[in-house]
């Protein structure tokens, strides 16, 4: 049976790379919990940018989960994204070909794995994926899933890249299609687990040179650590309906 846009997994996105970081339990509902690192933890300046690897895993601690319907990961001031500088693969080529072999050289930025639970005949039966992070064009992320087992998946989800408030600098927000997460009609897949490297490298021309530029960097830190939330909202007609949550952690700079 042939799933061709990742019909099991999803409730996403985004993305990551290495310092551990503490947690914070998610909302009273006790869903989702993000946990990032951030490698190396002694931070780059505005004169000086350090290149940095984000590693960020979210993890549904419910023994019923829920299905989630929009993840947005907003990352502390200090660390920024340089996206624009990469070359970029159009999610419409990743779906064409159910794969990222016709993508430029350097636009896979990261990678990991994912785990979702989908009901087979009456049965909870979990389905495990690889994901290719990828950059994409107007501030996009490509996270292109794989899976084989119980069912063939190949699909793409996207997140979106823009500015974030307060102590955040940048957030990635990911939805999830109505699509994705009911697989077949009355049947829902909600995602429990993803975790994702992102770390990449890409040579561009400044001043007339050759200089390596990180897809990750960090500017700055302050009062010794970077914040992080994840806040999630969940789908309301699918089993185990629960309210919006969230998820905070900070990762040790210096």
């Amino acid at each position: 049976m042939t799933f061709s846009r990742c019909r099991t997994l999803v409730g996403v996105t985004l993305v990551a790379l290495g310092t551990t970081a503490t947690v914070a339990q998610a909302a009273d509902q006790g869903q989702q919990q993000l946990t990032v690192k951030i490698s190396p933890a002694k931070a780059g300046t505005k004169n000086k940018a350090a290149g940095a690897g984000i590693h960020v895993t979210i993890r549904d601690t419910a023994a019923t989960p829920a299905t989630t319907q929009t993840t947005t990961i907003s990352f502390g001031k200090g660390v920024s994204f340089n996206n624009t500088k990469f070359p970029t693969c159009a999610v419409a080529t990743i779906d064409r070909a159910k794969s990222v072999a016709k993508c430029p050289k350097g636009s896979i930025v990261g990678k990991g794995t994912a785990r979702a639970i989908g009901q087979l005949a009456g049965t909870a039966v979990p389905e495990s994926l690889t994901v290719t992070a990828v950059n994409a064009p107007r501030n996009t992320l490509a996270l292109f899933v794989k899976g084989e087992t119980p069912l063939t998946i190949a699909g793409t989800l996207t997140g979106k890249l823009s500015k974030a408030g307060g102590k955040y600098a940048n957030k990635l927000t990911v939805t999830i299609p109505s699509y994705l997460r009911e697989v077949l009609p009355g049947t829902f897949a909600p995602l429990v687990m993803f975790d994702v490297t992102v770390k990449a490298t890409a040579t561009v021309k400044q001043g007339g040179k050759s200089v390596k530029v990180p897809y990750v960097q960090t500017t700055g830190c302050s009062g010794g650590s970077w914040p992080f939330l994840g806040a999630f909202t969940y789908d309301q007609g699918a089993p185990n309906p629960v309210g919006p949550s969230s998820s905070t952690t900070t990762a040790a700079c210096k």
